[in-house]
């Protein structure tokens, strides 16, 4: 679909940051959606950040920013299915939300609790889902994390779960 969009020129990628092969943009379009989710809280912070860097690099950051957000614009256009498994789990996000955990308990009726383990990161939509789960559901969640990471990611956690409205995103729905 990133073929087909770049080839029908929906998105114009044509700045020296962002190659316009079809990888390159999926992986840049992947890193982004996995750090923000497309979030608009956690998209300014890392728009802040790019600002905050010195020319010619705090241009080039904004480039990419704008590329992954304006394929993951365009694919969503284009069909009403998830572009991405990240996707999924924002939708999901949204649901247990706006159904304050009944839609959880209609399909985990027996989940007695929910375990992140073992992992070494955290994406966005790892942590707006339990964010979810915990404000909806009356299950326990517990992470836990690698030895090497463990220590950086435990510091950053509470950070990461300090955005209104899991699972929003940038883009109308």
């Amino acid at each position: 679909m990133i073929r087909s969009v770049l080839s029908d020129n929906e998105v114009s990628i044509t700045t020296p940051a962002v190659p316009s092969d079809t990888q390159t943009v999926e992986q840049i379009r992947t890193e982004i959606e996995n750090v923000t989710g497309f979030h608009p809280e956690r998209l300014e912070v890392l728009q802040s950040v790019a600002d905050g860097l010195k020319a010619p690099i705090d241009a080039d950051a904004a480039e990419i920013l704008n590329a992954a957000t304006s394929v993951q614009r365009a694919l969503r256009t284009r069909t009403s299915e998830a572009v991405s498994d990240v996707e999924l789990v924002r939708r999901s996000t949204r649901e247990i939300l706006a159904t304050q955990g009944a839609v959880w308990e209609a399909a985990f009726p027996g989940v007695k609790c929910v375990s992140l383990v073992g992992v070494s990161s955290v994406s966005a939509g790892q942590i707006d889902l339990l964010h979810a789960v915990l404000d909806a559901v009356s299950v326990p969640v517990h992470v836990h994390l690698r030895r090497g990471t463990g220590s950086y990611l435990s510091s950053r956690v509470p950070q990461l779960f300090d955005v209104a409205d899991p699972g929003a995103v940038v883009f109308e729905s």
